[in-house]
Parts: C-alpha cells; sequence; structure tokens
C-alpha cells in the first residue's frame, strides 16, 4: 500500500513537472513577425536610417535612365559612388548600367512628369525582407517646370533626377564655368545627401545649421548650401566639388552613417 501511494505521489510530481516545463517552452516560443513592406513613394528624408545605416539594408544599388543625349558621365557617377562609400555603413554599393530610355521631348518636366516616367521605366523595387535598398536616378531632357534654375531633385525617398538642359547650360565653357563632369559630381551629392536626410528631413539635426523654409544647411561651402541645387551656382564656381562640413557629417555619424 505504502509502495502504491509513493508510485501515485510520484506519477503526480512527474506530471505537474511536464506541465511546468511545457508552459515554460510554450511561453519562450519565437513569434513569426512578417517583415514590413518597404514604401518606395515617401517623402525624400523618409528612409535616411535605411540609406545610413547597415543594420538592415546591407547593400544599395542604384539604377539608371537617361534621355538620349543626356547619358551621365562616368566620371560624374565615379563621383557619386565614391561619397556614397564614404557616408553609408553599406558591404556594397553598386550602379547599373546607365539605360537609354524613350525620349520625351518636352521643354521642362514637372514632378508629377517625372514620377510618371519613373513609374513606366524603373524596374527594381526594395522588397520586403531584403537586404538590398534599391534607389532610382533619372536624367531627363528638358528643365523644371517650376524653376528652369534647378539642375535636381530629389522627389521620392529613393528617388531623383536630374534636368539634363540645365547641366548642359550651366557647364562645358571653362574656365567661365566648370567641366559637366564637375557640374554633375556636384548636383548628383547634392541630390542624394537629401534622400540621406540632409539637411534635418530624416536625419535629424545636431547642431542649428539648417536653414528657413527649405531642407539645406546654413555654411557656405557645404556641399548642402542651398544654391548648389541651381545653375547660377556655376556661373563662377571654381576648384573642387563642394564637401559636407562637419555639422552634416555629425548628423550623418548620429543617425547610422559615417
Amino acid at each position: 500500500m505504502k509502495i502504491f501511494k509513493r508510485l501515485s505521489l510520484f506519477l503526480l510530481c512527474f506530471s505537474l513537472a511536464l506541465l511546468v516545463t511545457n508552459c515554460s517552452d510554450s511561453s519562450t516560443d519565437p513569434v513569426d513577425t512578417p517583415p514590413q513592406e518597404f514604401n518606395s513613394q515617401a517623402a525624400p528624408g523618409d528612409s535616411a536610417h535605411a540609406y545610413l545605416a547597415g543594420d538592415q539594408y546591407t547593400t544599395l544599388q542604384v539604377e539608371i535612365d537617361y534621355m538620349p543625349g543626356h547619358e551621365p558621365t562616368q566620371e560624374g557617377l565615379n563621383s557619386l559612388q565614391t561619397f556614397l562609400e564614404e557616408r553609408l555603413n553599406k558591404q556594397n554599393i553598386s550602379f547599373s548600367t546607365p539605360n537609354e530610355i524613350d525620349a520625351e521631348s518636352q521643354s521642362s518636366y514637372s514632378s508629377n512628369d517625372i514620377r510618371a516616367i519613373e513609374e513606366e521605366y524603373r524596374d527594381n523595387y526594395t522588397e520586403a525582407g531584403d537586404n538590398t535598398l534599391h534607389v532610382y536616378f533619372l536624367v531627363v531632357d528638358g528643365e523644371y517646370s517650376q524653376s528652369s534654375n534647378v539642375v535636381g531633385i530629389a522627389y521620392w525617398n529613393t528617388s531623383v533626377a536630374f534636368f539634363g538642359e540645365t547641366i548642359a547650360s550651366a557647364s562645358g565653357n571653362p574656365p567661365v564655368s566648370p567641366s559637366r563632369e564637375k557640374v554633375e559630381s556636384t548636383v548628383f551629392r547634392h541630390e542624394l545627401g537629401h534622400n540621406m536626410g540632409l539637411v534635418g528631413i530624416g536625419t535629424p539635426t545636431q547642431s542649428n545649421h539648417k536653414t528657413d523654409g527649405s531642407a539645406h544647411c546654413t555654411t557656405d561651402g557645404c556641399l548642402m548650401e542651398p544654391a548648389i541645387e541651381t545653375a547660377n551656382f556655376f556661373e563662377n564656381f571654381s576648384g573642387d566639388v563642394p564637401s559636407l562640413n562637419e555639422a552634416c557629417i555629425t548628423d550623418l555619424q548620429a543617425n547610422g552613417g559615417k
């Protein structure tokens, strides 16, 4: 009888132990969370951390389309790639071979015109769960409808466009105006700087250097000063391609960049 009671007590304790163990295991089971969709039509700067840091997107790929007569120079693209490699924490940054698309032959293009062109021709988008951030780069054969003086715009969080006719008019007559390669190097870097969140549109400023009413830097000579995205800047431009000042670099570093 005593043996039976001891056996019964042992079985009861064993069953309770199994129950506790099973409950404990179930509470620590990982929950599968589906990856979030990436919105490629957000405002410039909204994906600044995704550009700068390497915690989610380890690779950045730039898809390049251009209209006839306005293929970006290899020197301009090389300069942009160097700039991105200096500031982004990515294992790999690559550019597609520039692809010629049909000419629209418009004298000017609005932001909506450019978005429609992207929708027609863009091939690569950032996918949920992927480690590659895709960027779209477009050169059109006209000017900007809001101002013929504007050389480039960042219009989505992963999209930039440049105005081939304005680039041509701002360059090509040294020493009065800089070479096309130098104009491209400057404006390519400037517009991608906006998509990296500069100045204060996704990458918070660590000091007071943001202009009133625009996403630009107050420091003269900085790559992100307002005049750089206009043709006027290049009328008497000489010297090297402008660099980011220390305030802008500090902002990028605080948001995951280098």
